[in-house]
């Protein structure tokens, strides 16, 4: 995350998920405590560490799974410790629904957005980004803004054409990309950013990175795709429930394998 801060990763005694996110409505069966084991975030250290020093797409896959199932407790606490990054992803769904299907103008006054017709996508997406990430100072939320930040630098045509000219697909992979930033960002800041500093020069760790957010990406994409999201027919009243069941079938796609 080219925003992120330094930081040398998680401590084993954080809870799987923190007092103030399990947020689980109520309906739902009470899960057990899960004892926490102090060096749960040890093996996947070791396991990243060897693949930046090999680079095998084998080494990425199992450090990943033990991560998902053994450090976060499996796809559901790895979502639920999303925090605030699944408040913004549902805004950030419900607001797209809006350019659909509504358009701009109409969304922009729904919204309270400003005037962003006909201003570069770029400058349009950091206009709504108070909408979507506000700011505070949590580390979930500073996740959230990062990657949107990010999500916005990474994204084609954001100089060269305009918001209105976005089309529902452009949204919704707008929207992937986020979601694929925000998890890297979570595994990072809980892996520790320090080990992408391993290899000895710039365009190893560019290399490196990129396969991590290649390998995110593509189990965004396709629990997006095994969802059948479409952006122009969400219920915007279930945005916040559709963002949980795309992170949860990502983060279970990301459990899978450890070959």
């Amino acid at each position: 995350m080219g925003t992120s801060t330094s930081n040398s990763g998680q401590n084993g005694g954080t809870p799987l998920v923190p007092s103030w996110l399990a947020d689980e409505p109520a309906e739902q069966t009470p899960r057990e405590e899960q004892p926490i084991d102090p060096k749960r975030f040890m093996v996947p250290r070791r396991n990243f560490t060897r693949y930046i020093n090999s680079g095998e797409g084998r080494s990425l896959r199992r450090a990943t799974s033990g991560y998902v199932r053994n450090s976060l407790g499996g796809a559901h606490n790895a979502t639920v410790r999303l925090g605030e990054a699944r408040n913004s992803t549902a805004r950030m769904l419900s607001l797209f629904n809006g350019f659909a299907t509504h358009g701009i103008s109409e969304s922009q006054r729904k919204f309270q957005l400003g005037n962003i017709i006909g201003k570069p996508a770029d400058e349009a997406f950091l206009s709504i980004m108070e909408f979507v990430c506000p700011d505070g100072g949590s580390v979930d939320e500073g996740i959230a803004r990062d990657s949107y930040i990010d999500a916005i630098a990474e994204f084609p045509d954001m100089e060269s054409k305009s918001i209105d000219e976005f089309t529902p697909a452009e949204f919704l992979a707008f929207t992937e990309m986020y979601m694929t930033n925000v998890i890297e960002g979570r595994l990072i800041n809980d892996i520790g950013n320090k080990l992408i500093s391993l290899p000895n020069d710039i365009a190893s760790i560019n290399n490196l990175q990129d396969q991590i957010k290649e390998y995110i990406r593509g189990s965004v994409s396709d629990a997006v795709a095994r969802l059948k999201i479409d952006i122009a027919n969400i219920d915007s009243s279930q945005a916040r429930s559709i963002t949980d069941s795309v992170y949860r079938e990502a983060y279970e796609l990301l459990a899978e394998t450890e070959e």
